[in-house]
């Protein structure tokens, strides 16, 4: 297991940093093909932005709109309109979420597009660095076999027990005394999951100071930060044919390094309508972080 360090998730910060300046610079990211992969990206943003703010935000905006003229100044209305404001904070977060899953879900239904930025980006950075071996060579004369409907069935799991998961320790977060420290225990194992334990006993305890829905929100972004990480790799992951358990001790390695771009990258997705765009950034530059954490792989047949 790697050991954490703060130095590391300074690098991966810096490495984030770099990959995305190094996809902006890449002239072959201007050409027709991968203009038509952003172009996509975009105008499926706008339509999945679109379509939750309507089916989503839209009926609440009228509930609040028919109490406040029913009962402007009555206990009950304020007490909805408490209720309804809780309400649309939970919604604006899955209007901001529901586009990213649906890209997520994209990785594994048609990878192509996303995989063509990954490799390309890994062609510009061997062009830069001549004197080592090419990453970009080795890994796509590997021999892999695409299991479109395996991984994504395995996705569509994952996310589900994330959502059970969620549900279920809101759920417990009601329950009088015990709920307050619900979310922060929640957070003190994530944060333990990502980075050690040393530092999940430190973050329950600021758990434990901050707003509810301030720790809520961390504690998604800390595990979306890894499952992001999971899947911006998935074309290394995929060509290197490793399993589950070969995952995680390949992410334990380099937890610091992987933790500090993930957040960089995770604050990019999480931007509304660019986001989309920002995800096919952060997956080119995925590539540059590869480069800095392993080294080219041998080719190996099978």
């Amino acid at each position: 297991m790697g050991t954490w360090t703060a130095h590391g998730i300074v690098h991966g910060v810096k490495y984030a940093m770099e990959g995305v300046t190094t996809v902006i610079q890449n002239p072959r990211m201007r050409k027709e093909k991968y203009l038509r992969v952003i172009m996509y990206l975009s105008i499926v943003s706008l339509v999945l932005f679109g379509l939750t703010r309507l089916l989503i935000g839209l009926p609440i905006y009228l509930i609040r709109l028919v109490v406040w003229i029913v009962a402007p100044h009555h206990e009950g209305g304020r007490y909805m309109d408490d209720a309804l404001t809780s309400i649309s904070r939970v919604t604006h977060d899955l209007m901001t979420s529901a586009p990213f899953l649906a890209l997520l879900f994209m990785r594994y239904l048609y990878p192509k597009p996303l995989d063509d930025l990954f490799v390309e980006s890994l062609r510009f950075i061997d062009s830069k660095h001549p004197e080592r071996p090419p990453y970009a060579s080795s890994l796509t004369q590997r021999k892999y076999r695409q299991e479109y409907w395996s991984n994504m069935k395995d996705y569509t799991m994952r996310t589900w027990r994330k959502l059970r998961l969620g549900v279920l320790l809101y759920l417990l977060s009601l329950i009088p005394m015990v709920g307050p420290f619900v979310f922060p225990a929640a957070g003190a194992y994530a944060t333990f999951k990502a980075l050690g334990k040393t530092q999940g006993i430190v973050a329950g305890i600021c758990f434990l100071l901050l707003p509810r829905w301030t720790g809520i929100a961390l504690i998604r972004g800390l595990i979306s930060m890894r499952a992001l990480m999971r899947e911006l790799l998935e074309p290394y992951f995929v060509r290197m044919n490793m399993d589950h358990t070969e995952k995680r001790k390949w992410f334990s390695a380099r937890k610091d390094i992987l933790f500090g771009f993930s957040a960089v990258v995770y604050i990019m997705i999480r931007l509304p309508i660019i986001g989309f765009i920002n995800y096919g950034i952060a997956q080119a530059a995925a590539a540059y972080i590869l480069t800095m954490v392993t080294e080219p792989v041998a080719v190996k047949s099978q």
